[in-house]
């Protein structure tokens, strides 16, 4: 029977620990890039959750700083209790010289007086009373902050006012206005640092586009474009400002991840498009570094087990040299394979007990069978063996029991052929010489049935003749 290719323990083992802990490593990596990405989606969701937050706050601080600047003019009249002109300039003209970045200054009266900071002349047949800020202001009583118009002085130019209501004695004398350009409006919030590839947008109350990134949704004069119109699949998070974040395609075409916040003070609505490959960037790099991080311990802990396995099935080894001697019939060497103290040592101990035995049951029959060879049949049985070894302490010593009786009947034998043959000599009676050969006949038929249970080859007076010259020619 051939025998199959050899496969070693420690390589069986190394290859089956590997194998387990390739695939622990593999499950437990495929579960935590799982959970790692969709814990860094949530995250950068988040994270872009709070940073248009974080922009809606910042133009709310600037509306407030706009409504502190009115509230603060307003109440400098309300105090004097005067409307009069010499009053106002200097106010005004102190604030716009402060204060650069607004486009105008003024305070309107309800005798249809318009006065304005820097000298600035007021469009000539209109009725400052008839503005839309102006009814708003004297109807709510309070400070508000108007959608994107135009200029009434500058008709190329669009406007967001913040207006304060003046009462003075519980009676509406008047208002104090700022307004802010679009075009500044666009630069604070270019001014806001956003990520690569992100921009913002914004929306008045009504949801017409503000400021935005591409030109062609920007007030172009007097038209503003709708939201709904010109990005239609942002309708939901528009009309549910912070309650949404969608995937969506720009006007790039590119992938975006959007979110929206509605401003407190003025009600509009402030927008940020963040690039959906940058998320996916910190998803591939979280899942690079854990693929490394799975490799560096797949090989550790690779390198530490082989180490291990090594270490432990070294014992093991020692055995197949012992083995090889045995399967060579080689049972002289005393085998002693060292201490342990683990199951490998417990069958190091057992194999070595085994072979010593072995070789003392070896040695204890060559000598009986060699002393049995040279003639010596009183010499000591065997010693009682262990289990079915003792099977073969009794038939050696039954065999030399066996020889020792026969050899002893036939020596018994040969005394009583020299008696008879002495008797024979000395008588010449035929009576007696019959009755001599009838009891060597009776010793013979016994020697033969004790001989009977032993197969012989029966060799021939040539054969006998062959050995004796093959013999005498050595």
């Amino acid at each position: 029977m051939k025998r199959a290719r050899r496969r070693t323990v420690r390589s069986k083992v190394t290859r089956r620990v590997v194998i387990a802990l390739l695939v622990t490593i593999f499950l437990i990596s495929t579960v935590n890039l799982i959970y790692m990405s969709r814990r860094v989606m949530k995250e950068q969701r988040v994270e872009l959750g709070l940073a248009t937050e974080l922009c809606a706050s910042q133009i709310d601080s600037w509306d407030k700083e706009m409504k502190g600047i009115t509230e603060g003019i307003a109440n400098s009249l309300v105090a004097k209790k005067s409307m009069a002109e010499e009053d106002i300039r200097p106010l005004i003209d102190l604030v716009a010289s402060q204060h650069q970045e607004l486009f105008f200054v003024y305070v309107a009266t309800e005798e249809g007086n318009m006065y304005m900071a820097r000298g600035v002349q007021y469009a000539k047949n209109v009725d400052v009373r008839q503005r839309v800020w102006y009814k708003e202001v004297k109807t709510l009583g309070h400070t508000i902050v108007t959608n994107p118009y135009m200029s009434a002085t500058r008709p190329d130019v669009m406007l967001a006012t913040v207006a304060t209501p003046i009462f003075i004695d519980n009676k509406f004398v008047g208002a104090v206005g700022v307004d802010a350009s679009v075009s500044t409006i666009n630069d604070f919030l270019n001014s806001i640092d956003f990520e690569n590839g992100a921009y913002g947008f914004l929306l008045d109350s009504n949801k017409n586009v503000v400021v935005h990134q591409n030109e062609d949704f920007n007030p172009k004069g007097d038209i503003m474009a709708s939201a709904d119109d010109v990005m239609p699949e942002l309708k939901a998070i528009i009309d549910n400002p912070g309650s949404n974040i969608e995937v969506e395609k720009d006007y790039r075409g590119e992938m975006m991840v959007y979110s929206t916040a509605r401003l407190n003070e003025s009600q509009w609505i402030i927008g940020v498009a963040y690039p959906q490959n940058n998320i996916s960037k910190h998803v591939d790099r979280g899942i690079r570094i854990s693929l490394f991080v799975a490799l560096v311990c797949i090989i550790i802990a690779s390198l530490d087990m082989a180490h291990i396995i090594k270490k432990v099935l070294r014992p093991i080894e020692k055995i197949n040299p012992v083995m090889d001697r045995v399967l060579e019939g080689d049972f002289t060497t005393k085998v002693d394979f060292g201490a342990s103290d683990d199951e490998i040592g417990e069958l190091q101990f057992k194999v070595a007990s085994i072979l010593n035995t072995v070789s003392d049951i070896i040695e204890q029959q060559k000598y009986v069978l060699g002393e049995m060879e040279k003639g010596n049949l009183m010499v000591e049985d065997i010693d009682q063996m262990p289990g079915d070894l003792n099977e073969i302490s009794q038939s050696v010593n039954s065999i030399k029991e066996t020889f020792n009786d026969i050899i002893s009947d036939i020596q018994f034998s040969a005394i009583n052929l020299q008696s008879f043959a002495m008797g024979i000599n000395e008588s010449s009676d035929l009576a007696e010489m019959r009755m001599v050969f009838e009891e060597l006949s009776a010793e013979a038929n016994a020697l033969m049935d004790k001989t009977a249970k032993f197969k012989t080859a029966i060799r021939t007076p040539e054969d006998k003749m062959l050995e004796e010259t093959m013999s005498k020619d050595e």
